[in-house]
């Protein structure tokens, strides 16, 4: 009994020697420097914060600690500037060989005539698209840009009665950019980024769409590459009179660069 006395009078003793102070920043938000500080609260210790004020719970000497941290955390956010570059090429082939010709039958007999003929050809093109936004340490930016479309849609609804085919007219909004979160320390960054593409396909009513979600860490003002995709395509068709094969690619690569705006 003596020793749970003890102790409680030795805990009141500690808690009515941590005074509550109010630490307002100038800077940064609470939200922000709460997960930095918190490791460095004595035990018993208490710690909250909302908008720009952090309230401590603390001992006299281990407020004296924390207010110098939060001198060290609470500076101005460093600005930013981010660069996205999306590097593209498309590549396509087909080539065949067909033969046509005729019968005619008359008085003077019966003649045949045609002809042969090869057919080759190759078309390719690039699309490459540099996008760039501002923003500081720990801030979200995002840009986007690009289009709406409307695309006919046919469906098809099998019914006791039938089919009933129905027309429609549906709305694709196409758009190329990124959403990112960076954090610095000291020279280097770590990036969260989520960039997008969107382009037409080549049949009618297709839409291509790369999309990614990443962290990446690097030097400020180094490209650094996100990833990238390569795609091929291919296929033959054959007939009695004729053949033809077709082939198609699609490359992407994606890059990153921040820098510091002085």
């Amino acid at each position: 009994m003596k020793r749970l006395f003890f102790a409680f009078v030795l805990f009141s003793a500690l808690a009515w020697g941590q005074a509550l102070e109010v630490i307002s920043l100038r800077h940064r938000s609470a939200e922000q420097l709460l997960p930095q500080i918190a490791p460095f609260v004595e035990p018993g210790g208490a710690l909250s914060g909302m908008n720009d004020k952090i309230f401590l719970r603390a001992s006299p000497r281990n407020q004296a600690e924390i207010r110098d941290l939060v001198a060290a955390l609470d500076t101005a956010p460093r600005r930013l500037m981010i660069s996205v570059r999306q590097e593209g090429a498309d590549s396509g082939a087909q080539s065949g060989a067909g033969v046509s010709g005729r019968v005619v039958t008359g008085s003077g007999g019966t003649s045949v005539s045609g002809r042969g003929h090869l057919y080759q050809s190759d078309s390719s093109s690039r699309r490459d698209i540099s996008q760039q936004v501002q923003t500081i340490d720990g801030g979200r930016a995002a840009i986007m840009v690009g289009q709406s479309l409307q695309i006919p849609l046919r469906q098809r609804v099998f019914t006791p009665a039938g089919v009933l085919v129905s027309e429609t007219l549906v709305q694709y909004d196409l758009g190329t950019g990124f959403i990112a979160v960076p954090q610095l320390n000291g020279e280097r960054v770590t990036i969260a980024i989520s960039p997008r593409d969107d382009t037409l396909g080549r049949q009618p009513g297709t839409i291509n769409t790369q999309q990614l979600v990443t962290t990446v860490s690097g030097r400020l003002g180094e490209w650094l590459e996100l990833g990238g995709s390569v795609g091929e395509q291919g296929g033959s068709s054959a007939a009695i009179a004729g053949y033809g094969t077709q082939s198609a690619s699609r490359q992407r690569r994606l890059l990153l660069k921040v820098e510091e705006l002085r």
